[in-house]
């Protein structure tokens, strides 16, 4: 008989141990299913807005789009260094440079929507 009783506390032991592990798993799942949510959201739909100073070279100007495409450096909190175009703000930021041009340029506005709000020559 002894050994049926500690069989069953164990049993009951482990039984409320699982229990009580999986109520937690699932709770705590929840939650960060919730976050990932709203982190996704606020990345989709109008994050907030930011800004970066980031230098690069131009490698394509095409105003009739309204694009410049820059082979560019990391961007912090962004993305890696790449060559990507971006669309200007205004035809005057695409008019002050050319192919080959050194440039800094500042991005604006709540990924994956950035605009390059003004670019200068580096020397």
């Amino acid at each position: 008989m002894r050994a049926w009783k500690v069989v069953a506390l164990v049993d009951l032991a482990l039984a409320l141990g699982l229990g009580a592990g999986w109520l937690g798993w699932g709770r705590q799942a929840a939650q960060l299913e919730r976050e990932l949510q709203v982190a996704r959201a606020s990345a989709l739909f109008g994050g907030p807005e930011r800004e970066w100073r980031v230098q690069g070279v131009v490698r394509a100007v095409l105003p009739e789009i309204g694009v410049i495409v820059v082979s560019h450096e990391d961007i912090p909190g962004y993305m890696q260094g790449m060559t990507m175009g971006f669309r200007a703000a205004s035809p005057k930021v695409l008019e002050s440079t050319q192919v080959g041009d050194a440039v800094r340029f500042t991005l604006r506005g709540s990924p994956p929507n950035l605009t390059v709000t003004a670019i200068e020559k580096l020397s």
